[in-house]
């Protein structure tokens, strides 16, 4: 008879791996992922790939369109400060992206589920995070 008892239990213990294994992976790839929330940015859309708010208050539209942005959307690219000092940082489940100014908990306040990946992204990241967790699972589950 084969005994599965031994693993068993490392399928037991096998989340904590994942969520320790894969948040590091996740902070490896930091700079892709800001990257992504810096398109998404300048696109208007949020974590949903929806656009954040159409359109700015009339007064800071003229000013925007005579600058020769764009008023059509929302889009945070505007905002050197906050992009040039976004960061991935542990989270609870993961990482998050964070910029340590001031303008951050505006965002945050204002605009919804505007730092998460769209699914497009998210699933462009599951796909760089699978390839190289896929081994240091087998890896675990082997011994």
């Amino acid at each position: 008879m084969v005994d599965f008892k031994t693993f068993v239990k490392r399928f037991e213990k096998i989340e904590p791996f994942i969520r320790k294994e894969g948040t590091k992976i996740l902070m490896t790839q930091g700079k892709d992922i800001v990257e992504m929330v810096k398109e998404q940015h300048h696109d208007g859309k949020n974590a949903d790939a929806k656009v954040m708010q159409s359109g700015y208050s009339s007064g800071y539209g003229k000013q925007r369109k005579k600058k020769g942005l764009q008023t059509k959307f929302v889009d945070l690219h505007f905002s050197g400060k906050y992009h040039d000092k976004l960061k991935t940082v542990v989270a609870k489940d993961g990482v998050d992206v964070e910029s340590n100014v001031d303008y951050e908990k505006y965002i945050r306040g204002n605009f919804p589920n505007s730092v998460g990946l769209t699914p497009e992204n998210a699933q462009k990241t599951a796909v760089i995070i699978s390839n190289i967790l896929a081994p240091k699972i087998k890896k675990y589950l082997v011994g």
